[in-house]
């Protein structure tokens, strides 16, 4: 089997990445290399691919190179998709974190080149794809347009967002969520779509999340008082499908409309939407994950809480 990995042009020089792919190919490995010098490259890498007839494709990068390759590979017709080996080389890496990938190069270059490929499902916004993440709102502005320390903040649960909303003036964000189970108006300071459980360099906002049920975890967080602190905690902690504060339902698609322009974080990629159509794309890609990734459901469909279609 003859393998290619895509490296970003970053990470080119990466002392351990060039001395995993000199061990892989001392072990009889065709490993051939292709590296990033601007965007559209990975997409024209992978229509090579396809051309050649690859069946496994590698990118070392972080969550943005993961998130242009899932872009690129779901334009290719899925009888021709290859599936997707990770090296994971960013600095959140979140994806990767989350699903257990191995952080040193030559263990993730082997998960790539030896694993197993799992199907996985994959979210769609409008015309783009998201592998991971889609975080709006609050969320998105602290990860696209404040320093790593304030990023850390979120972490924090609800004093932390209450300290950064007083600090920064957010202003919440009004919209107007539309599913099966009914449309909802809402003044929202986090809206999180989940594929995968984590972003924002390690803040868990789906924590329920399966990558192949079928189904995205949605959480939304209304604009609270300090008064309401106490609530809003325990609604965190507890993501109940009809808290006052605090939403967290299981979906296969949704609508939403902002009346401003809403933020949106897609794996680490700033997009901003008034509208959106968002829905899943089951078992649309097949990724070379750990035999004890978590993010992985095995067994009967599992019930839906606060389920919508």
């Amino acid at each position: 089997m003859n393998f290619w990995l895509i490296v970003n042009g970053k990470g080119v020089g990466n002392p351990e990445l060039r001395e995993a792919v000199n061990r892989i190919r001392d072990e009889g490995v065709n490993l051939s290399v292709r590296v990033t010098w601007e965007s559209g490259d990975i997409a024209r890498f992978l229509e090579e691919a396809v051309d050649q007839q690859l069946d496994r494709i590698i990118v070392a990068g972080g969550d943005g190179t993961l998130h242009e390759a899932t872009n690129a590979l779901m334009g290719i017709d899925a009888s021709k998709r290859p599936a997707l080996g990770i090296i994971p080389m960013g600095t959140a890496n979140d994806f990767a974190t989350a699903t257990g990938i191995p952080g040193p190069p030559l263990d993730a270059l082997s998960l790539a080149v030896y694993g197993t490929p799992r199907a996985i499902d994959v979210a769609r916004i409008n015309d783009l794809y998201c592998l991971n993440m889609a975080s709006g709102g609050f969320g998105a502005k602290v990860t696209s347009d404040t320093p790593p320390a304030l990023k850390k903040l979120l972490g924090g649960g609800a004093y932390s967002l209450v300290g950064v909303m007083q600090a920064w003036r957010f202003e919440p964000f009004r919209c107007h969520l539309q599913t099966n189970d009914g449309n909802y108006e809402r003044d929202l300071i986090v809206l999180a779509i989940g594929n995968g459980r984590q972003a924002g360099g390690g803040q868990e906002l789906t924590p329920r999340a399966l990558l192949n049920d079928g189904l995205l975890d949605v959480l939304t967080v209304e604009a609270f008082s300090l008064s309401r602190i106490g609530s809003a905690i325990h609604e965190l902690r507890e993501l109940p499908t009809d808290g006052k504060l605090v939403r967290y339902h299981q979906l296969t698609s949704m609508d939403f409309q902002s009346e401003t322009p809403l933020p949106i974080n897609l794996d680490g990629e700033f997009h901003e939407f008034t509208q959106a159509r968002i829905e899943v794309c089951p078992g649309a890609l097949s990724i070379l994950l750990p035999d004890e990734c978590q993010l992985l459901y095995e067994g009967k469909p599992r019930s839906r809480r606060g389920r919508s279609s």
